[in-house]
């Protein structure tokens, strides 16, 4: 069989023919295809023509397969197979939500809230993938193919749509070893967080600055200074004896938002439309 120069397959050819083998005849195989007897006959014909072999051997009463035929029918018609499943993947994909969404959350999102949102979603959606990053730096959507991002803050520009989905309050922590020994806790946060290097002048005068509310956290406990942490991060030490809430320092503001980030509203799939809603669902429950 010699080698086609075309840069193009013969998609119609290679069905037509592989439906002339599976169903035995060329009236057969064009109503399996919905087609008329003629129509399949000239698209074998055409293939034949365009292969230059005789794949099959026609009689007035049945085809056969011929040598080069074989060869052929061995080559597609696997391909074929995986397409027609191709199909009825795609049809089936169709009535329901499937695929992946990437999610970037931040560092200390909260893991429980996340895990219910997502548990609750995957088993009602079993065709869908979630990926999961946490961190907080400023997303790129584009770069690092996200759907969706969490964040504290509205993003700049024009590019991104935010939408408010939480607020929460922010409350000062200290031990009780630390507050013995400083008359004034409400002055200056000794540990404070920070996005960046960029937040160095807001955040100067902190002894201790990191991008994570555990660490700071982890830090009152041990007596290293105040820390600014969301209330319900704190409150339950404070319920052990383990911190105490003091007055926030001068400048901090009381309360935080929380946004769900996406690119457009226009090109959000079906399955990331449906997952947003349920996230802000889960967080807007009590």
């Amino acid at each position: 069989m010699r080698a086609t120069t075309h840069a193009t397959m013969d998609i119609n050819g290679c069905l037509a023919f592989v439906a002339v083998v599976e169903e035995g005849s060329f009236a057969a195989a064009g109503r399996a295809l919905d087609l008329p007897r003629s129509t399949v006959s000239a698209r074998v014909a055409a293939l034949e023509a365009r292969l230059g072999v005789r794949l099959l051997r026609r009689t007035t009463r049945s085809v056969a397969l011929t040598a080069d035929g074989e060869a052929w029918y061995a080559s597609v018609a696997e391909a074929i197979r995986t397409l027609r499943e191709a199909e009825r993947t795609g049809i089936a994909r169709g009535s329901a939500l499937a695929g992946s969404i990437r999610l970037s959350v931040p560092l200390d999102f909260p893991a429980d809230v996340l895990g219910e949102a997502i548990a609750r979603f995957v088993a009602a959606h079993p065709l869908v993938n979630i990926d999961v990053h946490a961190g907080n730096e400023v997303v790129d959507f584009v770069a690092g193919n996200v759907d969706l991002a969490v964040r504290g803050r509205q993003p700049g520009g024009n590019d991104a749509v935010a939408r408010r989905i939480a607020s929460f309050r922010f409350a000062a922590f200290a031990s009780a070893k630390w507050l013995e020994a400083h008359s004034a806790p409400h002055a200056e946060p000794a540990l404070a967080f920070s996005t960046g290097f960029a937040d160095g002048a807001r955040t100067a005068k902190a002894r201790v600055r990191a991008n994570t509310f555990a660490l700071l956290k982890a830090l009152a406990l041990r007596g290293a200074g105040v820390a600014v942490l969301p209330a319900h991060v704190g409150a339950p030490h404070v319920e052990r004896g383990e911190l105490v809430e003091v007055a926030l320092p001068d400048g901090v503001e009381p309360q935080a938002d929380l946004y769900l980030v996406y690119p457009s509203r226009r090109d959000m799939s079906a399955r990331v439309r449906a997952f947003a809603d349920a996230l802000c669902a889960a967080l807007a429950a009590p």
